[in-house]
């Protein structure tokens, strides 16, 4: 489907995609104290490909014969499902309302990816925006009695929620790098298409060769009690997916994701409410610092 006529409304999708997000974090939360990450990131997954399959009746563009087309999707998939079992991780062990604003350093790493792929820096407010995010950062993991000011950044690389957290950032910053290419050789419905249906087995294989009866944990007795919140999950993953491609489809990949990571607000505020996460001012002041300095890195 061409979107090329609409690239006016990619900010829409972006925020839509992050609406989305953040909810999926609310509902994986939950689901996380029933199953264990490993488990939770391949049923999400799946969820999302009885949700997305649909679409390949109308969308099914897949140019297969193209290795670019072909490595970009397998390298995206392989990246964005490491993403999702590290972000599952830290969910399971911390907070909703900090793993969604560090999620918010995903567009910094976009930027080293390119630096080390093409020798290209940002300008000068884009380095200054990069030390907000950095700053955000900091703001967030700043903890009452804290002493010293290196103690919240070890904080942010010692702490199991905020640890995984990063590596799910870098991951999906390097996914979407690869998925910009996917998508300008195809559509972004058909490669939603491709990532749900490969994303699973890809999940599958890594758990399986971890450990060999992985199967028994598929299989699980909690499946069936906690269908419709899988289901439910599926759909918002799928959902964030379809709008993320699109969004992707209309404009840069910075500009999207640097939208798309207001979802760290809505994380926040869903943390609170849901879960009656603690530390409410210190993490909007965190997460509205971060981004501010994503409007430099990414707009100016």
């Amino acid at each position: 489907m061409e979107f090329a006529g609409y690239a006016h409304f990619w900010i829409l999708f972006s925020l839509l995609s992050a609406f989305f997000h953040a909810s999926r974090l609310a509902v994986t939360k939950h689901l996380s104290f029933s199953f264990s990450a490993r488990a939770l990131t391949l049923y999400v997954n799946l969820a999302s490909l009885v949700v997305t399959l649909p679409l390949i009746v109308w969308y099914h563009d897949f140019p297969l014969k193209q290795p670019t087309y072909v490595g970009a999707v397998l390298l995206g998939g392989l990246l964005s499902g490491f993403g999702g079992w590290a972000l599952n991780i830290a969910i399971q062990r911390g907070e909703i309302s900090l793993v969604g604003p560090i999620l918010t350093l995903t567009p910094g790493f976009v930027v080293v990816i390119e630096w080390l792929l093409t020798g290209q820096l940002p300008s000068f407010p884009g380095a200054f925006g990069l030390g907000l995010l950095m700053l955000g950062s900091y703001v967030l993991s700043l903890e009452p009695g804290v002493r010293g000011w290196s103690a919240p950044m070890v904080a942010l690389v010692t702490n199991p929620g905020s640890l995984f957290t990063l590596a799910a950032a870098l991951c999906f910053a390097a996914a979407s790098t690869f998925g910009r290419v996917a998508i300008q050789l195809s559509d972004p419905l058909s490669f939603a298409v491709m990532v749900a249906l490969i994303n699973p087995l890809i999940l599958f294989a890594i758990f399986s060769l971890r450990q060999r009866d992985f199967y028994r944990e598929v299989f699980s007795p909690q499946v069936a009690r906690h269908a419709r919140a899988l289901l439910g999950l599926g759909l918002l993953f799928a959902l964030m997916r379809v709008a993320d491609q699109i969004a992707l489809s209309l404009t840069l990949a910075s500009y999207a994701m640097a939208v798309k990571r207001s979802a760290g607000l809505f994380a926040v505020v869903l943390g609170r409410w849901i879960y009656r996460e603690e530390r409410l001012l210190a993490k909007i002041a965190g997460t509205l610092v971060m981004l501010i300095g994503l409007l430099l890195l990414t707009f100016l």
